[in-house]
């Protein structure tokens, strides 16, 4: 019998940059909480119309230094209570009230990154934080697009104890790499999570190139853990990327149709992914196509 597939939904930020929303430093995602909630919501209601199982909360880019570097960190609670609310009424809303709602927690100084100026034990405290304040909205909690061993073991303590599902995502180089953006490998990066006695209940990779994915899924296999994986549409990350620069330095594939990025995803699930779905430049076709095939394929 095959086993049941999980369809994440695509990307918010982007999403709502392509919608008119912000795109800066700071601002990208972030400013469409206050300055146009029924644009989060309406794009929450519009994966979970193309058949997403699970919608993630507009909080990426909702961190003490994001939202510091533009002068409204203390709304931090605001915001992430505005994120929490938009998710559930999306869900509510709508027909299929079985869709779970991720809480996104995202690096918290810069994508990418391999330093950091926080400690371990504060890395730890403002992932708590965020999870304290998501908790009441959402089913699980998501550590997504994290580089570093440093950052995964961080985000795992904290979300440790809470009474909830905890899905780890882990970025990797583009191009086929199986390193974490960090340095790492993959297989190393699981051997430590594994010795800290932190594993999650499912470990994904995601936003970067499909090819990356498709490489490590006897990586992700061998781990014995539930995995799966869910690629961005960007060109690649370059080398010189910067973080106070924005999603303006990225340049989009134009080449990754719903179609095209389906036959990647069915390579995943071929290999043993039990959950897909997708990251930045993903968008509400391409999930609608995914759903098409998982439907076919169960």
């Amino acid at each position: 019998m095959v086993k049941k597939v999980i369809l994440l939904d695509g990307g918010m930020g982007q999403e709502i940059v392509n919608r008119g929303g912000k795109g800066g430093y700071g601002e990208w995602a972030t400013a469409a909480l206050h300055e146009d909630p029924d644009l989060v919501r309406q794009i929450h209601a519009d994966y979970i119309g193309a058949g997403a199982d699970v919608i993630t909360t507009n909080t990426y880019g909702t961190t003490r230094a994001r939202l510091r570097h533009v002068g409204i960190e203390d709304r931090l609670g605001e915001l992430l209570r505005a994120a929490g609310q938009l998710a559930c009424q999306a869900r509510d809303h709508s027909a299929k009230r079985d869709v779970r709602i991720a809480a996104s927690l995202p690096p918290l100084e810069a994508s990418y990154a391999s330093e950091f100026t926080l400690s371990f034990a504060q890395m730890a405290g403002e992932f708590a934080e965020l999870m304290d304040l998501l908790e009441p909205y959402v089913d699980f909690f998501l550590g997504e697009t994290l580089s570093t061993i440093f950052e995964a073991e961080a985000f795992l303590g904290a979300a440790a104890g809470r009474g909830k599902p905890v899905w780890l995502s882990l970025t990797l180089e583009d191009h086929g790499s199986t390193h974490l953006r960090g340095g790492a490998q993959l297989s190393d990066a699981i051997a430590s999570i594994r010795i800290s006695k932190l594993s999650p209940d499912a470990l994904l990779i995601n936003c970067c190139t499909p090819d990356s994915i498709t490489s490590a899924m006897p990586v992700l296999r061998a781990s014995g853990m539930p995995f799966g994986a869910y690629a961005n549409g960007f060109v690649e990350i370059p080398e010189s990327w910067d973080e106070a620069g924005g999603v303006a330095q990225l340049s989009t594939r134009r080449d990754l149709s719903p179609e095209v990025y389906s036959a990647d995803v069915a390579r995943w699930m071929e290999a043993g992914a039990s959950i897909v779905g997708g990251c930045c430049e993903v968008g509400p076709a391409h999930i609608a196509r995914l759903r098409q095939l998982i439907d076919e394929t169960n």
